[in-house]
């Protein structure tokens, strides 16, 4: 091969690149993409709160129903007994009598002296505020005189009441446990939510922006040759 023809093929190769090379560059200054400052459209976000709010359970609970038995809750009782009297005509001592104490509005003893957070606190001791009051009873009555430190034991608690419940002239109604609440989604609920994202996504789309929609291929259709093996 001689140096001319070496030089030649070189050429041409140099030729051909620069040539590409402005190919590219007139194709870059002629064709622009236009973009918009604002985007066409925005994706909506659901945002995590990161947790669900927990709800404390309903009461009473199916276990505080099973748990009422008043012959457990006389033995519960004895702890009390040093302060409380709950026969029918007992007289108050350390603590108030409890006779009918289910039931009865807070702080109204006969001749008791309660403490002010006692007689601040109003209502009636149903079963729910005597659970909450057995369960710490200075964190349900913060000024309360009572000295005892609580049952730990949601059985002990219900069984007590229980026993409390029958040492009454009319023992007010057993209760009975409560109904969970609805957690289940509306129905429809879930269709409405993708039509209000899809309504924000279609509001946010730019008057100008075309929207292309893929086109539908055509579906031939083929025919097995009559009476073929």
């Amino acid at each position: 091969m001689s140096d001319l023809f070496a030089n030649k093929i070189a050429a041409a190769l140099l030729a051909s690149a620069l040539g590409f090379i402005g190919i590219n560059k007139i194709a870059s200054a002629v064709v622009q993409a236009d973009i918009p400052a604002v985007p066409a459209y925005r994706i909506a976000v659901i945002e995590d709160t990161g947790h669900a709010e927990e709800l404390p359970p309903p009461f009473p609970s199916a276990a505080f129903i099973a748990a009422l038995d008043p012959a457990k809750g006389e033995k519960v009782f004895k702890k009390c007994t040093s302060c409380h009297n709950a026969n029918d005509g007992g007289k108050n001592g350390t603590g108030p009598a409890l006779w009918n104490v289910v039931g009865r509005a807070t702080g109204s003893s006969d001749g008791f002296s309660y403490s002010t957070g006692m007689t601040a606190l109003g209502g009636t001791w149903g079963y729910e505020e005597l659970d909450k009051f057995l369960t710490k009873p200075k964190d349900f009555v913060p000024k309360t005189k009572m000295a005892f430190i609580g049952l730990k034991k949601e059985s002990d608690r219900a069984a007590l009441i229980a026993f409390l419940r029958l040492r009454s002239n009319a023992p007010v109604e057993a209760p009975i446990e409560a109904a969970l609440p609805e957690h289940d989604m509306p129905e429809g609920m879930a269709e409405d939510m993708t039509e209000d994202m899809v309504e924000e996504v279609v509001e946010n789309l730019t008057p100008d922006t075309p929207v292309d929609m893929p086109a539908e291929t055509p579906v031939e259709e083929t025919h097995a040759p009559e009476g073929g093996h």
